[in-house]
């Protein structure tokens, strides 16, 4: 499970990178603090589901993104 999550934070890393928004603006958007934003995109297995549907609207992506392995 803990691999899982690493390869979920790598993919909503890349997502974002790709969007050029700074961790901080995401995590503004998702009205969580940005530490809490960092350790998700470290490891994201604590990511609430709800959270991961908002951040793909948000990064003009789809949900399965996150989850395949790249």
């Amino acid at each position: 499970m803990k691999e899982a999550g690493k390869m979920i934070a790598s993919n909503i890393r890349a997502e974002r990178s790709r969007t050029g928004f700074t961790q901080e603006q995401v995590a503004a958007k998702l009205g969580i603090s940005t530490k809490t934003y960092i350790e998700y995109e470290k490891d994201a297995a604590n990511f609430k589901a709800g959270a991961l549907y908002k951040l793909a609207e948000l990064l003009n992506c789809k949900i399965d993104d996150f989850f395949i392995q790249k």
